[in-house]
Parts: C-alpha cells; sequence; structure tokens
C-alpha cells in the first residue's frame, strides 16, 4: 500500500503534466520505472534507491510564458492527489470488513502522510518539496527568477534539441543562487553550452561544476556528466 499511495501521489503530477501538453519523460515509484529513451517509452527494473520514494517527470515542449504556470499546477496536483486519496480511503475503510479495512485504513494514513511531508517541510534533502517549489514559482522575487529562469530554460533546449540558443542571462541567474543544486545545473548548462559551440570549457568552469557537485546525490553528478562526456563526443 505504501508504495501504491507513492504511484498515486506521482501519478498525480504525471496525468497533470500530460494534460497540459508535456512531453514524459519519466516515472518511477518502488522497484518499478517507465522512462523516455531516444523517443521511445521503456519499462525497466529501478535499482536507484534515491528514486524508491517516487519520481514523475514532464517536461516543457517550448519555451512559453505560461510554462509557469504549468509547472504550478503540476507541482500542486501531488500533494492534493494524495490528500484527496487518503480521505477517500479513510472514509471507504469505514464500510469494509477484516482484513480488508485495515488494508485501505492504512493506505489512506499512508497518503494521508504524503501530503504532510510534501507540504510542511520546506525541503526534503537537498530538493524542495512540493508545496515550497510551487511559492517560489507563484511569489514574485529572486526564487520566482531563480524557477522562470530553470524553465526557460528547459523550454529552450526541448524546442530546440541544444543549449545554443539558451539565454546566457538566464543561465547566470542560476549561477548565482544561494541553493547548490540551481548552481550545479547552471554549470551544466554553462558547460553544454560551451561545448556545443566547439569551445573547450575553461578549467575553472569544470572545476566549479565538480566543487558544487560534491554537495549533491553521487547518482546525479555521475548523470550529469555522463550528458556532458556524450556531447563531447558528439562534438
Amino acid at each position: 500500500m505504501a508504495f501504491l499511495m507513492l504511484g498515486l501521489h506521482e501519478l498525480g503530477h504525471l496525468i497533470t503534466g500530460l494534460a497540459q501538453g508535456f512531453r514524459f519523460a519519466l516515472f518511477v515509484f518502488g522497484p518499478l520505472g517507465v522512462k523516455r529513451e531516444e523517443e521511445k517509452v521503456k519499462w525497466y527494473l529501478n535499482t536507484n534507491l534515491g528514486h524508491y520514494g517516487g519520481i514523475a517527470a514532464t517536461t516543457p515542449i517550448n519555451n512559453d510564458p505560461a510554462n509557469a504556470q504549468k509547472i504550478a499546477r503540476i507541482l500542486i496536483a501531488g500533494p492534493l492527489t494524495s490528500l484527496l486519496g487518503g480521505i477517500i480511503l479513510v472514509s471507504l475503510s469505514a464500510f469494509l470488513g477484516a482484513p480488508w479495512n485495515t488494508i485501505i485504513f492504512s493506505g489512506g494514513l499512508v497518503s494521508l502522510m504524503l501530503f504532510l511531508a510534501t507540504t510542511i517541510p520546506s525541503k526534503t534533502g537537498a530538493f524542495f518539496t512540493d508545496r515550497k517549489r510551487y511559492q517560489r514559482l507563484t511569489r514574485p522575487g529572486k526564487a520566482q527568477q531563480v524557477e522562470l529562469a530553470t524553465l526557460r530554460i528547459m523550454g529552450q533546449y526541448a524546442q530546440d534539441e541544444s543549449y545554443q540558443n539558451v539565454d546566457p542571462t538566464d543561465i547566470n541567474i542560476l549561477l548565482e543562487d544561494e541553493e547548490p543544486f540551481m548552481r550545479y545545473f547552471g554549470w551544466f548548462n554553462r558547460l553544454y553550452k560551451q561545448i556545443e559551440q566547439g569551445i573547450e570549457p575553461p578549467s575553472e568552469d569544470w572545476d566549479n561544476f565538480r566543487e558544487t557537485g560534491k554537495l549533491l546525490s553521487k547518482s546525479m553528478v555521475t548523470a550529469m556528466e555522463k550528458e556532458l562526456e556524450k556531447a563531447r563526443k558528439q562534438g
């Protein structure tokens, strides 16, 4: 039931993203995963323990100013799905006999706990919770500018399948942020853009990229480094 409730939460994010025209990228809950790889959607066995808590990803298909509002809806959809699912299951358990009443009630309780876990704290590890990211996107200020810069970069890349037209100003906004992940993503974009342009990035940029990566999970750093290595080989 715990895995099912994690899947339900992520499904709320996923369906909302797809309903708004975003592109499917990844869906994982527990050991099961589905991902888009080279324009094909594949099932796979998830061995990344960092993803066992569930993850869903849809990406913008262009650099549309409306993407910010769409992402905000996607972020809040997960907690709202958990809240609604928890209320329904807890209520339903009252009409069932043993052992189903206990099973369904426990599922509803887990779902309600997921709602609280993604709305009350501001962070889970190195990442902002759904509620915090929603607030960052919808409240004017520096945090909103960082989130919007991230969306513009993602949208531009999705549109061109290249970082060539990504605005350097947006990259600089990320590099100046206090959050390690945002800075890391900024360095990744700067390096990738230079590689695509046939420019060997200065050693200082590589050093900053790797130094910031020490503050993040090894699996994420490995994945990002593989992307940069692939870009260098293609170049």
